[in-house]
């Protein structure tokens, strides 16, 4: 057995295959924290006469979100490596962009954390299409599949908020 593969928790993964995942997956990490912030963000700064509901909506959303990001930085220590730890690494490696709250009407901030959704879905399918990554990695994949379900489901909700 190569040392290299002795040391990390997943049979077999081979070192360049866990670094390359790991940069996916802190990617991933980051777009899920830029996120997370800016459905907090919308959480407090909500207003108008759907002020309870959204509030309330809102806060399930983040609180999921938090939850994806503890999962994604669990995987990332699952396959041996470090996930981005910092708010600077995260900011660095962000693709979605933050926006204040302050002066958005409702359906402006549904519709931005919609329109960020997709932009996730979109990120995890590219991720599941290099299947180089998962040849002796599959649970990565399927993770990876979980979480685009899970983005499907938010995305979902808050488009229905917008019908």
């Amino acid at each position: 057995m190569n040392k290299d593969k002795i040391f990390r928790p997943i049979v077999n993964l081979e070192s360049d295959t866990a670094k390359t995942t790991t940069g996916a997956l802190n990617n991933l990490l980051a777009n899920e924290y830029a996120l997370f912030t800016k459905t907090l963000n919308y959480h407090w700064n909500i207003t108008g006469p759907r002020f309870h509901s959204l509030h309330t909506f809102l806060e399930g959303q983040y609180k999921d979100l938090l939850t994806v990001m503890d999962d994604i930085a669990e995987r990332i220590r699952i396959i041996g490596e470090t996930p981005h730890s910092t708010v600077k690494k995260l900011a660095g490696a962000m693709d979605l962009s933050e926006r204040n709250g302050a002066g958005l009407s409702s359906n402006e901030m549904i519709n931005d954390l919609f329109e960020s959704n997709m932009i996730i879905q979109e990120e995890i399918k590219d991720i599941t299409k290099k299947e180089e990554l998962f040849k002796e990695d599959p649970g990565t994949e399927d993770f990876l599949v979980g979480l685009l379900q899970k983005h499907e489901m938010m995305s979902w909700m808050l488009k229905s908020h917008l019908d």
